[in-house]
């Protein structure tokens, strides 16, 4: 029981320390030496900032860049947008693509 106080305590000092700022977000990144990181995000509720994306507009990214992917000749610029096909995939909670083929495959 020790343990969830001690979280709970230093999540209530993410809260207030988000408060003091008047900050919209706060973010703290703890690396462990086993391998995992741990991330916590205390923020304002239905606050909108410039580095996020509703669900709408990551899909509307992806599909953009999928197209973008079917359409170009140039292998950096698929290499560009197969990368940021990815990063919409893992926000949406969608599986990733293991290459630019499986994405052109998928939308044939």
């Amino acid at each position: 029981m020790k343990e969830n106080t001690d979280l709970s305590n230093q999540i209530d000092a993410m809260v207030n320390q988000c408060q003091r700022m008047n900050a919209g977000k706060l973010r703290i990144s703890i690396k462990r030496e086993d391998g995992y990181t741990i991330e916590i995000t205390a923020r304002r509720t239905e606050a909108k900032f410039d580095d996020e994306f509703s669900n709408k507009e990551l899909k509307y990214i992806k599909e953009t860049m999928i197209e973008k992917i079917s359409s170009v000749s140039n292998k950096e610029a698929a290499e560009k947008a197969f990368d940021i096909v990815n990063v919409c995939q893992e926000l949406l909670g969608e599986p990733l693509f293991d290459s630019v083929d499986e994405i052109v495959n998928s939308t044939l």
